[in-house]
């Protein structure tokens, strides 16, 4: 039986050219990201081209109990995840205390939010 790889942040960069090596290497895939256009182009690509199964979730997992409802989705569905990549993320720069006081929360949270997976 395959395993399955969940990788966040996979419609574009680094989290895109992972979900190519695992499909390459003939993984199932959970592909996680905010576009869901982009992400149903890619599922069609990787089926096309690896003969894998590929389930895309478009959610955004800066927002608050994005984790528990991405938990919820995959057991609701049986989903079960062998290899996480947590590819999603972004950052910022410059003194904490001039900082936007939201963009840090959703940092946080975007950057926290897959130990619920566990």
């Amino acid at each position: 039986m395959r395993q399955t790889a969940l990788i966040t942040g996979a419609s574009s960069g680094i989290g895109y050219e992972l979900s190519q090596i695992f499909a390459e290497n003939q993984y199932n895939l959970v592909l996680i990201a905010r576009r869901q256009e982009k992400l149903q182009e890619i599922q069609a690509n990787l089926k096309k081209n690896y003969q894998v199964n590929v389930i895309v979730i478009s959610q955004d997992l800066a927002q608050n109990n994005a984790a528990q409802v991405l938990f919820d989705t995959l057991n609701q569905q049986k989903i079960k995840i062998d290899v996480l990549v947590n590819n999603a993320g972004f950052g910022d720069y410059g003194f904490f205390v001039e900082s936007n006081w939201e963009k840090m929360q959703q940092m946080i949270q975007l950057n926290g939010c897959i130990p619920v997976l566990r």
